[in-house]
């Protein structure tokens, strides 16, 4: 209420955040009883569980790094091309960008993880974490890797490569029917780069779905100011994308490049098919002016 409304307590963590805090009730957490938690992860890798109720409880309950020798997170200055070598989209780490997402029933927290090792590999990771304990779940972390038939920018041989580098994992998490979907966006139209959506199983952790929405074309980014797709009750997934390749140069009904669109996407066994999409007709302009339509969520 108004008389009460106010700061109630602060947690120090060991970087910036940028993926949204998530609260999950009634974990059970062992000896520590029964509580409300809420999830907070950084872009230093850490994911930590906090008493979303009691001041006094100051220390997590658990938290989770995915950092080690010769592994650091990936950081502003990595992204040597992006905005001509001044990149300040970040001001530092860019570890957990993206928000988890929880299966409450499963009790597993899903998120990805970026990270820097021997000092030139970049590597994506999705992870499956207990969220009483912070500990892997059975068949996690998987490395993100992805293919897709394409003729587009970076193509090689009609095959377009996923780049763990180039490639932003900012918007959310979404879990649906059973599959994890995460979605990729850019570091300042660093390219070549495309908007990517990939599917992973939640048990298993393999790959099941994969979609690229420019594979004959170029950009197209998922950024909707870091929320998941929507879903519906069947499944069907809805988001908007960002400035890059709209149709085909004859068509621009063309539903295979569909950059500076609303899209909703139906799955079909290992592929999402375009089921129907909205481009505005002034898209020309947006993408001239960098107004992107897929600027939200």
């Amino acid at each position: 209420n108004t008389n009460q409304f106010g700061l109630i307590f602060t947690r120090e963590v060991d970087d910036q955040v940028y993926a949204q805090p998530l609260i999950m009730t009634n974990v059970n957490l062992g000896t520590n009883g029964t509580h409300n938690v809420v999830i907070v992860a950084t872009v230093n890798d850490s994911v930590y569980a906090f008493d979303a109720d009691d001041p006094a409880v100051s220390a997590p309950y658990w938290q989770t790094s995915f950092l080690g020798p010769g592994v650091v997170p990936p950081a502003n200055t990595d992204m040597t091309g992006a905005c001509g070598g001044n990149y300040l989209d970040f001001s530092g780490n860019i570890g957990i960008v993206g928000t988890p997402v929880i299966d409450a029933v499963a009790g597993t927290i899903y998120l990805v993880a970026r990270t820097k090792e021997n000092g030139t590999t970049f590597v994506q990771r999705l992870h499956a974490l207990d969220i009483h304990t912070g500990a892997e779940r059975p068949n996690s972390p998987v490395v993100i890797t992805a293919t897709n038939s394409g003729t587009g920018s970076g193509s090689s041989g009609g095959v377009i490569t996923f780049d763990p580098q180039k490639q932003n994992q900012r918007p959310g998490l979404a879990l649906v029917g059973g599959v994890v979907y995460v979605g990729w966006s850019s570091h300042c139209d660093w390219g070549p780069y495309h908007g990517w959506l990939i599917g992973y199983d939640a048990t298993s952790l393999l790959r099941t779905v994969v979609y690229n929405d420019t594979p004959n074309g170029s950009n197209g980014g998922i950024w909707m100011s870091g929320q998941p797709p929507s879903a519906d009750a069947s499944g069907n997934l809805y988001l908007s994308t960002g400035n890059g390749t709209v149709g085909t140069t004859s068509n621009r009904r063309d539903p295979i490049n569909r950059g500076e669109s609303f899209l909703k996407l139906t799955r079909s066994g290992a592929s999402l098919t375009v089921a129907s999409w909205f481009t505005p007709y002034n898209f020309t302009n947006l993408e001239n002016g960098d107004i992107d339509l897929g600027s939200a969520g």
